[in-house]
């Protein structure tokens, strides 16, 4: 019998974003991950575009709200 994986609840990750074409900025808050390594070395795009620009990344609940007053997301 298959054991079910459960999903651990880290710190938010909050990444600011924006894609190759265009201006407009993204965020992402990542609540699954225990570290922001895996984000900041993927290459292939899983987490987010690997066209993308990395603006700005924050660990804690904290930076969810900052990063949406600042870039006016």
């Amino acid at each position: 019998m298959a054991r079910a994986r459960i999903k651990r609840k880290y710190q938010p990750i909050v990444v600011v974003y924006k894609r190759k074409w265009g201006n407009q900025k993204r965020m992402k808050v990542f609540t699954d991950l225990r570290s922001v390594d895996s984000i900041l070395e993927d290459v292939k795009g899983k987490f987010i575009p690997a066209t993308a620009e990395i603006l700005e990344v924050g660990v804690g609940s904290y930076f969810i709200e900052k990063y949406k007053s600042k870039h006016q997301l």
